[in-house]
């Protein structure tokens, strides 16, 4: 199988330089207090976020030495993004100690508690995260509806307005610790092991900050941090 693995990486390049310029424009916005502005801006940027996670999973699987043609077939062909990161993580878990999937119990107490850990962010954070994503994707801006199109899903929609810059900032830092782990994983088992400890515990810092960091304290940072300036500017000027 042909490698794109630079292209994969100038895809992600554009998507991390993408990402820089909304989060510029979302702060100011943010900080003139234009809600409407906001919010357009707060969907652009969980939409760039989420396809970040799509294009990173793309550059993992043709890292060099990482997996085999057979293997990244076999990730490119699942049906779902979170099933990507899954069958990813599962591959380069068994390939790194030598076992087969079905028989993951096998390993050791630190290896089982390991992949069950990096297995659950995908499936609960990654999961819900791509599920927003495509609803985004599909103009569901402030109604998010069922997968038949033929009610409200209300615990989604719920979700989609509670979403702001800085949750998904925390959610980008989560998935780019992830990454990482992942790709060790992949590349190399000693260095997976050696550094594991370290990534994880940025990935549990970040969900912490998830839940108690508030936007409403951030936002009105921004306001404050804006008018002074602009009364920094009034008295430069007189």
């Amino acid at each position: 199988m042909k490698s794109y693995y630079e292209e994969h990486c100038e895809n992600l390049r554009m998507i991390d330089q993408a990402i820089k310029t909304v989060q510029r424009t979302l702060r100011d916005y943010i900080s003139k207090d234009e809600e409407t502005n906001i919010y357009i801006y707060t969907k652009i940027l969980s939409h760039l976020i989420n396809t970040w996670a799509e294009v990173r999973i793309l550059k993992l699987i043709y890292e060099i030495d990482a997996f085999s043609d057979i293997e990244k077939q076999k990730i490119i062909q699942t049906d779902s993004l979170n099933k990507r990161w899954e069958m990813a993580l599962t591959i380069a878990f068994c390939k790194a100690y030598n076992i087969s999937n079905k028989k993951i119990n096998n390993a050791n107490y630190t290896q089982r508690m390991r992949y069950n850990a990096l297995l659950d962010l995908i499936s609960n954070d990654l999961l819900e995260s791509y599920q927003l994503r495509n609803r985004i994707a599909h103009g569901q801006w402030k109604y998010a509806f069922n997968n038949e199109l033929l009610d409200i899903n209300a615990e989604l929609t719920k979700e989609l307005r509670k979403e702001n810059i800085v949750k998904l900032q925390l959610k980008l830092r989560m998935f780019k610790s992830l990454a990482q782990i992942i790709h060790d994983l992949a590349v190399s088992t000693p260095t997976f092991e050696r550094d594991f400890d370290t990534n994880y515990r940025k990935i549990e810092e970040q969900k912490r900050n998830f839940h108690n960091r508030s936007y409403e304290d951030y936002k009105q940072k921004m306001i404050e941090k804006r008018r002074r300036g602009l009364l920094k500017r009034k008295i430069n000027n007189n």
